[in-house]
């Protein structure tokens, strides 16, 4: 109504305003007019100025409209249950592809320290710091992310090996793998004995190949059916232990996989495992393509339901053959060397006395971000209101295109750029396994908050790391 008696008020005033203008001036030039000049004069003139002069008003109000309709829309989908989601939202969450991963220990090791150490270092950049080991064309030292606790433990296996024509990078990186695996110990002991008690119950192959074995036999095994049976019903049941070796594909003619698979068998048998249930898979990743495999092991060892598994991602470059290749092609090469291990297994694996500490979520073919976290995260309205980072961009931070697809992927839903956490710096130029480094780095994120990893590599997918409690 008020809009209404503006706009006649509006026209009203000028239509008078013109009448007594144009009638003066023609009574004053003894002019006489035509209908064609009445109507031009005294309705469409009016009309038109009426217009020009309502124009910026009716501009900002629908403006404003507009504002308070997106606030809205944002506001209802911030409250609407799941279950009142419009038919088109609720086709998107539909067309969402999940898979779901708990998450038993996890351990990453880096030149800035391990674990939570490095998430600091993440929040407080360090710049890389000159190695004396390690030079240039102009025999220079380098700026190197060197694990310096490493050097001493790659000597001594030198010294005992006596192999000294290896690359060094090959020894820092084995060297690196039973690293991991001492961090993995304790998860991997309960592991072996679930696997044990499993063969025991449910595989009178493997059964003998334990009782084979008299110091991995104890007093829990059954003496008969009836113990037997209720033996079973406590023990989920587990087949084997798959180990994933990720490395990068530059190593693949040089990496001595007998000699890794021997060390891992060791290893493993030392903690009660045989190898009947040990599966090993090295995989070869090019910088290219490493994350789209990574997602695909994932997804992969989420549908193993009677499977643990245990991954190791380790790249070096702290070699000095190495770099002196790779300095014909850049100058200012830098390397790095760094180790991440998780042991995880699909939702439903359950081990004896073993409880998950995270799970992993992770959602592909998300068109709309807003309607996941919807989905996976009710309160993410709380959560964008702190200042913390809580999302790991393994993406490159100095990447304009990146940035711009970030900013268009992440603004929509509230996540702003001080929420992002960017890992690519922290490893150099060593760069064929990183954006896995960064991810499995995601584990050490504050536990209050759920964690989000994204890469443009795979635009459409968003992966979210949940506190168990």
């Amino acid at each position: 109504m008020n809009k209404l008696k503006l706009v006649l008020g509006t026209f009203g005033s000028i239509f008078l305003l013109f009448s007594m203008v144009i009638i003066y001036y023609w009574r004053d030039v003894q002019y006489e007019p035509s209908a064609l000049d009445l109507f031009s004069y005294f309705f469409i003139l009016p009309v038109v100025f009426s217009i020009i002069l309502l124009a910026p008003y009716f501009i900002y109000k629908a403006y404003q409209a507009y504002r308070s309709g997106k606030k809205q829309q944002h506001q209802t989908l911030l409250e609407q249950p799941l279950n009142k989601v419009p038919t088109d939202k609720q086709l998107k969450i539909e067309d969402i592809h999940w898979f779901n991963l708990n998450i038993f220990s996890s351990s990453a090791c880096h030149a800035w320290g391990e674990n939570e150490t490095i998430i600091d270092g993440l929040k407080n950049f360090k710049s890389p710091e000159l190695d004396d080991r390690l030079e240039n064309n102009y025999s220079l030292a380098v700026l190197s992310y060197r694990i310096q606790k490493l050097d001493y433990i790659v000597e001594l296996q030198d010294d005992d090996s006596n192999e000294k024509d290896e690359a060094a990078r090959l020894v820092r990186i084995k060297v690196l793998i039973q690293q991991q695996l001492e961090q993995q110990t304790e998860t991997l002991m309960q592991v072996a004995e679930h696997l044990k008690h499993s063969a025991l119950f449910y595989d009178h192959e493997l059964a003998y190949q334990y009782r084979m074995h008299p110091e991995w036999n104890n007093t829990d095994t059954p003496n008969n059916d009836g113990d037997q049976e209720i033996l079973i019903e406590q023990v989920p049941r587990l087949n084997r232990l798959n180990i994933h070796i990720l490395l990068s594909d530059n190593v693949l003619e040089v990496w001595d996989e007998c000699s890794s698979q021997e060390m891992l068998l060791d290893f493993m048998q030392s903690l009660g495992m045989i190898s009947q249930q040990l599966h090993l898979q090295h995989h070869y990743l090019a910088q290219q393509n490493a994350y789209e495999e990574w997602i695909k092991l994932l997804d992969q060892i989420s549908q193993q339901n009677e499977e643990f598994s245990l991954i190791i991602n380790v790249d070096s470059e702290i070699d000095q053959t190495l770099l002196d290749e790779k300095m014909w092609f850049m100058d200012d090469y830098f390397p790095a060397e760094f180790a991440s291990s998780w042991c995880v297994a699909a939702k439903d694996v359950k081990i004896s006395n073993l409880e998950a500490i995270k799970v992993l979520k992770v959602a592909g073919n998300v068109d709309d971000l807003l309607t996941c976290l919807n989905q996976i995260m009710p309160n993410h309205a709380d959560q964008t209101e702190q200042e913390q980072p809580f999302v790991l961009i393994l993406d490159d931070a100095t990447d304009i295109k990146n940035i711009k697809k970030n900013n268009q992927r992440f603004v929509p839903a509230l996540i702003e750029p001080h929420h992002f956490l960017y890992t690519k710096p922290i490893l150099g130029h060593t760069q064929q396994l990183a954006k896995i480094f960064g991810f499995m780095l995601g584990m050490h994120l504050p536990e209050e908050m759920t964690s989000m990893i994204y890469s443009t590599d795979q635009a459409l997918t968003h992966a979210f790391l949940i506190d168990v409690n």
